[in-house]
């Protein structure tokens, strides 16, 4: 649904800094700043309603929380917080603050500062709080002075600190965001913010960050930068052949990507993505009910082929259940022949048995390439008489109806966590409505993940995955970016992140 915002109630001041802001950049200006061209609008600045990835990574630059992420890592470290520690049952984390946290004016940051805004961001019920509160009931001041989370379900210490790394659990202003209701658009005269930049300037279309004075970490790279919307993925592509842009992020694909890529000045980088695609294998439906057939699904699959032909390139196979898998998770093999007829022959399978399957997926939810990657899967058992599938595109509403009906045999989904933990897919695809929808019984799972949270290990749940094979990992997807040959430092995290902060132009 489309949301329109009235800025009408803004002051003066705000008028004439929305102006400035949208006037083009002049020479010395653009010489000065690092120009990032996107296509979606950036329409919400309340971290308790923020809810897109690019909303998430703007204000991930403009405020630090209990924890951040060490860039270039999947190590979070405290920030904020200088301790913290977990109850025996991990329902309870206590985070003791350092006494310097403070916004850019000075405000101090403290225990009841998180707790209000936390708790705000759940008794708002804003887009964000859909997202936090399976995880979080509430938050409160110990007597110590120390911010007490009381959690929803048990998570390990690593979940957590990189699920308050997440903006809902940033520390807000009182004087930017009122308690009793969202503020989407705050006014900058009263905007407090506490990260590497702050906000100078802002209208519907084009962003300008500058790097904050009261930072006490290493300054950014580049002191300003100027996120800037195009209407559409081939106005962006030209502006950044015409250098109005240095980066071309969050749009650009397809013909316009290929196009962008024949100018000299413009290179694409890549990087792994949160999303990853499974195969979600019906439990009770015949042939797949039947443990031997499961296994000979298994070896049937051709990862690296649909990868390479059906991605070109644009991913990666996906051999443990998860990218975060510890090093002695059980490994998933790829299309092997004499595996594969072992499997069948121990199965009893053959020309006159075969195991048949009709492979379900999207491409109105996951786009032509995945359906191309899904039939590549399975391109290389049409040898091997024993073995047939098929691969059927369905509309998404049918495609999400087969998970609740329970009505499916094998289904292709891509699967987007919160976070980049191995809980994060363990929890939903073992024992969530997914498995459900497989008819899968999650009881022994669930013993497990209880356990991992404690160990904050997930090995033993990988390897009950490996055994009952509802839920078959196929490949990690990938994130593109397009930018001038100049620009240096480009890193993005695998949760959508794009870190301003590093990039520079040579």
């Amino acid at each position: 649904m489309t949301q329109r915002y009235d800025i009408r109630p803004f002051c003066c001041a705000i008028f004439l800094a929305l102006a400035l802001c949208a006037v083009p950049l002049s020479a010395a200006q653009a010489r000065a700043a690092l120009v990032i061209g996107v296509l979606e609008p950036l329409i919400n600045l309340d971290p308790a309603d923020a809810a897109t990835y690019f909303e998430w990574e703007v204000l991930t630059h403009l405020y630090t929380g209990l924890t951040r992420q060490a860039h270039g890592t999947l190590r979070y470290e405290l920030a904020l917080a200088e301790s913290h520690q977990a109850s025996a049952d991990n329902l309870i984390h206590t985070f003791r603050l350092r006494a310097d946290a403070a916004f850019n004016d000075g405000t101090p940051i403290t225990a009841q500062t998180f707790a209000d805004s936390i708790n705000r961001a759940l008794r708002l019920n804003g887009r964000a709080a859909a997202l936090i509160a399976p995880y979080v009931r509430g938050a409160m001041v110990t007597e110590a002075g120390a911010l007490q989370l009381t959690l929803a379900q048990a998570l390990p210490l690593s979940f957590v600190r990189q699920l308050v790394a997440l903006p809902p659990f940033f520390p807000l202003h009182a004087q930017s965001f009122p308690a009793d209701r969202l503020n989407q658009r705050p006014e900058l005269s009263t905007l407090r913010t506490n990260g590497i930049y702050r906000l100078s300037a802002y209208s519907f279309d084009e962003y300008r960050l500058v790097a904050d004075e009261t930072w006490r970490g290493a300054p950014p790279k580049t002191a300003t930068v100027i996120l800037r919307r195009y209407a559409s993925s081939a106005a962006l592509r030209e502006a950044l052949k015409r250098r109005e842009v240095n980066v071309a992020w969050r749009g650009l694909a397809g013909a316009d990507a290929r196009n962008a890529l024949q100018a000299a000045t413009v290179q694409e980088h890549r990087a792994p993505s949160l999303q990853c695609f499974y195969l979600i294998v019906g439990q009770r439906r015949e042939p797949f009910n039947a443990p031997q057939a499961r296994r000979v699904l298994m070896h049937s699959l051709s990862r690296a082929r649909a990868v390479s032909n059906g991605l070109n390139g644009y991913g990666a196979p996906l051999y443990t259940f998860t990218p975060f898998s510890a090093p002695d998770a059980p490994r998933y093999p790829d299309f092997a022949l004499e595996a594969l007829r072992a499997a069948l022959s121990e199965g009893g399978y053959s020309r006159f048995r075969q195991v048949v399957g009709e492979v379900q997926t999207s491409r109105l939810l996951y786009g032509d390439a995945a359906l191309s990657a899904v039939t590549q899967l399975f391109s290389q058992v049409t040898t091997v008489d024993a073995v047939r599938f098929s691969v059927q595109d369905t509309e998404p509403r049918a495609f999400f109806d087969q998970v609740s009906r329970r009505a499916f045999r094998l289904l292709v989904i891509g699967w987007s966590p919160l976070l980049p933990h191995p809980h994060a897919y363990l929890a939903p695809l073992l024992t969530g409505e997914l498995a459900i929808g497989a008819e899968y019984d999650p009881t022994e799972a669930s013993a497990l993940l209880r356990e991992a949270v404690t160990l904050d290990s997930y090995t033993p749940l990988e390897q009950l995955a490996m055994r009952d094979l509802v839920a078959i990992p196929l490949w990690q997807g990938a994130q593109v970016l397009y930018a001038d040959r100049a620009v240096r430092g480009v890193l993005i995290e695998p949760n959508f992140l794009l870190r301003y902060d590093r990039l520079w132009l040579a």
